[in-house]
């Protein structure tokens, strides 16, 4: 028996009770036919309504740009499955939720267009089937989906420096629920610096729901720790701001969010008319307080300096952008493996992604895909990017992690026209979140400095960050060893904003050198950030090598990349994924010296160069191998930078050993072998 019919089967069990519980989630990964347009008939010869010519079974996500014989097929596919729908969904709203499409996507339901969602590829989007399926009936969905080199899309044409794999790249699922359902839930948390107590206001978006009737049940548990202790559990009367019901409560005491204390609360909504549950949902939080004063970033009122990596997505040329959860939480851990507390992102990933970062420590800046300078900036563009801005910080918004929008990278950032675009985006982000910084990442902020006549500001200056691209010795012509004055010219004229490097690397084919030659990149562009303490922090790029679009880079097809990472496209490390991890550890071991019989003295000190931050609730481990969970835990002291400690372990080796520290998230920071 095949998979759909199993899957029917499944559905025909699940529905048979009279009523449906007030929400349902069924992946739709299985059932699918796929059938490539390579001559662009699909639409001439209406495809979409009737059987794929020469379709074949495919399972979601999917691109069919890691196939071998459409590796540089850029245009249209074709996906079709079947819907049985149950009888009793009779009444319910249900609605067929795409994870992303790259990059536009028009969604037929028996023949019948009922969706479009043009030239954005990586935001998620719901299409509403209410009242368009028949009871206890079968019925068929069609996707048309393009991944062309487009103009009217964001990313602009071939500008962008990743894969551009097409298809139904992330995952498809029905909710069914009841009425009036939960649309969205935005929970914004507040957290009190004074007294550490906590403020959450909720809106619920409820479309035709009948106001005097609708109560919100709210609970709120501790997450993210083995006791889910309950904070607050009420019946509340919203007020209404159009079709959104709002809710404002009072926790007490709360336990913050920090990346080495990542603490979340589960917000779980029951929305009840008539005292009757008609739907719920239920989202994670964090509370954090993320400020600047006088050029400085405050994470819970603690000045930190931060150090990451950037981790390019679609970059396993087996998989492409069609990556299933387990390997993009296998790509985070690789994160964490050099010490990432700090990250981009140059477009929105799937939602386990932000859950990783959430649960596990990373703060992140969360881009829309405008790059690179042939991008224009005329009135397509502008309504893609406004669009993509919206629905990016409608969908995002509950996670902890996200702490900046981003609004571009590398675009035009001295050009008039330009400059107006980003900042009327920085500008309407600021409107959609009051919470979160808004930036641009600029790689042109150093020209005014040197040889620019006009001074003609940049871009990046509209941002509540100053984030610059920096790659001096290799795509910056000049003297590697004038880079720190280009980073002292860009902070005396921005010396009240937090200062960070959003790049820094070396890229082969482009530059020669290997490993040896991006170790050394490595250790001297730190060195030259250590000393400047305005350096707020770093992100390194790249965490893997990375798939491209781009020709004249290394190999072809699905294999065409950039040789960028620290890991290779499969995630094995590189020698620098150890200096990488190194240079980014808050602590320093720099001694082990004989002490008392029995007995020696490790010299630690905290960092006082990048990254920065108090040592809070840290493991020390003595083994015999750099397997330190076969060694004996130590607890550390607390630690601030710049202090020295001396401390004392068991002399369990001879004198010899190695020494691993580790967060209380259980990632290592720092090896070292005596």
């Amino acid at each position: 028996m095949n998979s759909s019919k199993l899957f029917f089967i499944f559905l025909a069990l699940l529905f048979s009770a009279a009523t449906l519980a007030q929400r349902d989630t069924i992946l739709l990964d299985q059932g699918w036919d796929f059938a490539i347009d390579k001559r662009a008939e699909g639409l001439r010869e209406g495809w979409w309504r009737k059987a794929l010519p020469g379709g074949r079974a495919v399972a979601l996500p999917h691109t069919w740009n890691v196939e071998d014989e459409n590796q540089e097929h850029y245009g249209w596919g074709w996906y079709r499955r079947k819907l049985e729908v149950p009888a009793g969904w009779n009444g319910k709203r249900v609605e067929l939720h795409f994870g992303a499409v790259n990059h536009t996507a028009l969604v037929f339901l028996d023949g019948k267009q009922v969706a479009r969602h043009v030239g954005d590829g990586f935001n998620a989007f719901p299409v509403d089937l209410t009242g368009k399926l028949r009871r206890g009936g079968g019925h068929v969905i069609t996707v048309a989906v393009n991944n062309d080199h487009g103009r009217n899309k964001v990313p602009f044409g071939s500008s962008f420096d990743w894969p551009n794999d097409g298809g139904i790249i992330r995952p498809v699922m029905l909710i069914i629920s009841g009425r009036p359902a939960a649309t969205y839930l935005h929970a914004t948390p507040v957290l009190h610096a004074a007294d550490s107590t906590g403020t959450l206001a909720l809106a619920v978006g409820l479309p035709g729901a009948a106001r005097e009737a609708v109560e919100l049940e709210v609970t709120i548990t501790g997450d993210n720790r083995p006791a889910r202790d309950t904070v607050l559990q009420a019946l509340v009367r919203p007020q209404w701001q159009g079709e959104e019901a709002r809710a404002t409560l009072e926790l007490g005491r709360v336990r913050p969010w920090h990346f080495d204390s990542p603490e979340l609360y589960r917000v779980e909504v029951r929305v009840m008319v008539h005292g009757q549950e008609t739907d719920r949902i239920a989202d994670a939080v964090g509370f954090r307080n993320v400020t600047i004063n006088q050029g400085r970033l405050y994470l819970n009122g603690e000045p930190v300096r931060q150090m990451g990596v950037e981790w390019t997505a679609g970059s396993n040329p087996d998989l492409g952008f069609a990556e299933p959860d387990s390997h993009i939480v296998h790509m985070g851990r690789l994160m964490k493996e050099v010490n990432t507390v700090l990250s981009r992102q140059h477009f929105p990933q799937a939602e386990v992604f932000y859950d990783f970062c959430d649960r596990n420590g990373i703060l992140l800046q969360q881009e829309i895909p405008m790059w690179g300078p042939e991008t224009p900036a005329n009135d397509t563009i502008r309504r893609i990017a406004m669009r993509q801005l919206e629905e990016m910080v409608h969908n995002l918004r509950n996670h902890p992690s996200i702490f900046a929008w981003g609004v571009g990278n590398e675009l035009r950032g001295r050009d008039a026209d330009m400059q107006g675009l980003i900042k009327d985006l920085i500008d309407r982000a600021h409107e959609l979140d009051t919470t979160r910084f808004a930036t641009y990442v600029s790689n042109t902020l150093t020209w005014s400095f040197h040889n620019d006549p006009k001074h003609v500001p940049d871009a990046g200056g509209y941002g509540d960050l100053l984030m610059m691209n920096e790659y001096g010795g290799s795509w910056w012509t000049l003297p590697e060893a004038a880079v720190p004055a280009y980073l002292d010219s860009v902070h005396d004229t921005y010396p009240d904003r937090p200062f960070f490097i959003s790049e820094f690397g070396v890229c082969e084919p482009n530059f020669a050198g290997g490993e040896e030659r991006r170790t050394r990149d490595l250790v001297r562009h730190m060195a030259y950030y250590e000393s400047k303490p305005y350096i707020n922090g770093a992100i390194y790029f790249d965490l893997t090598d990375y798939r491209t679009h781009y020709p004249g880079t290394s190999d072809n097809g699905r294999y065409r990349r950039r040789i960028h990472g620290v890991y290779d496209m499969y995630g094995a490390p590189k020698p620098s994924m150890r200096v990488l991890r190194e240079e980014s550890s808050p602590v320093e071991v720099q001694q082990m010296r004989r002490w008392e019989p029995g007995k020696l003295n490790l010299l630690i000190f905290g960092s006082i160069g990048l990254p920065q931050h108090a040592v809070r609730g840290y493991t020390l481990f003595l083994s015999a191998t750099e397997d330190h969970r076969a060694g004996r835990a130590y607890p550390l002291p607390e630690i601030s930078p710049g202090q020295q400690l001396d401390f004392e372990v068991d002399d369990l080796f001879g004198g010899k050993g190695v020494v691993t520290i580790v967060r209380p998230t259980g990632h290592v920071v720092t090896q070292k072998v005596f």
